[in-house]
């Protein structure tokens, strides 16, 4: 699968925290609602390798002006819940 002309299992989303730390992860899914693109990530074992024993977490995703993908927090509940119901029901169970 491709997110914007690059393969999605070649992509590593750094997530900051506020307590200063970060997580590598990588792209287990690339979706579309609501007319609004999203991934869902998960927490990388060594360089690549997705680590299936975490939880999934989902987030917006735009492009900057160099096609790079731009991951965005959910902060709105409802497009969250919304999002998660399509992903566990659509993209989970495929």
């Amino acid at each position: 699968m491709d997110f914007m002309g690059k393969k999605i299992e070649d992509i590593v989303v750094t997530l900051p925290f506020e307590d200063g730390t970060s997580i590598d992860c990588g792209v287990y899914s690339y979706f579309e609602v609501i007319n609004k693109k999203y991934f869902a990530l998960l927490p990388l074992k060594g360089e690549k390798e997705l680590d299936y024993s975490s939880s999934y977490m989902l987030y917006e995703v735009e492009v900057d002006e160099e096609n790079n993908p731009v991951v965005l927090y959910i902060e709105n509940d409802l497009e969250y819940s919304i999002v998660a119901s399509y992903f566990s029901k659509e993209i989970l169970k495929k």
